[in-house]
């Protein structure tokens, strides 16, 4: 009797640590994939405690000059996709396991190797 309550404590740990998985970390520069031959389009995720602030920003290729809009807070959800409020609903943003890209609002992210200055 003592192994098999032992048995059914360990399944039951083992389902519980499968269903508890780890969100990903979303913060960092992603640049879209997208080509625009006139503006460069990025998103800067950064973290805020558990939360992140989103702020997209567009450079123009012409002049280098950077608009940076108001960052807009973003949480991740019980699905672990990122969570925005974008006023006419919620956009979920999530991590290409395959590709590594942020996949999101009907656009492709690539993890950038450089920054905007702040």
């Amino acid at each position: 009797m003592k192994y098999l309550q032992y048995f059914s404590g360990i399944s039951l740990l083992l389902l519980l640590t499968a269903c508890s998985t780890e969100a990903p970390d979303y913060q960092g520069t992603w640049k879209n994939t997208l080509e625009n031959p006139q503006l460069e389009n990025s998103l800067v995720i950064a973290k805020n405690g558990d939360n992140y602030f989103i702020t997209n920003t567009l450079k123009d290729k012409a002049t280098g000059k950077t608009e940076k809009k108001n960052p807009v807070p973003a949480s991740v959800g019980k699905s672990g996709f990122l969570q925005v409020n974008a006023g006419a609903g919620m956009v979920d943003f999530a991590i290409d396991e395959k590709t590594g890209n942020l996949v999101g609002s009907g656009s492709i992210y690539k993890k950038a190797k450089y920054s905007f200055k702040q």
